[in-house]
């Protein structure tokens, strides 16, 4: 009774879905032959290459928001140090170390 049902659920257990252990090897390589041939000739094929045009138009507009951010960063950040050292020079606050 109950150990038979132990033994089914071990069963089921053991599936770790790779497929039957059992199963003949040639025909695993056939389709994995087949399967690879598949993908080279869909990788090959225009409508492929159509959407890696499309994708790599795409990636070129989206990078140059990385530059154009860094240089409106940097034209704010050397823009605000000039403008507070010429506000400081024209107070005569502005510390010059050679000037002592």
């Amino acid at each position: 009774g109950s150990s038979d049902d132990d033994d089914n659920n071990n069963d089921n257990d053991d599936d770790d879905g790779w497929g039957n252990d059992n199963a003949d090897t040639n025909n695993n390589m056939n389709d994995t032959l087949k399967k690879q041939q598949e993908l080279n000739s869909l990788l090959s094929s225009s409508s492929a290459k159509q959407v890696e045009r499309q994708q790599q138009k795409q990636e070129e507009e989206r990078d140059m928001f990385i530059p154009i951010f860094s240089l409106v960063s940097l034209a704010g950040l050397f823009g605000a140090y000039g403008y507070e050292m010429l506000r400081l020079y024209s107070r005569g606050e502005l510390y010059l170390p050679w000037n002592n």
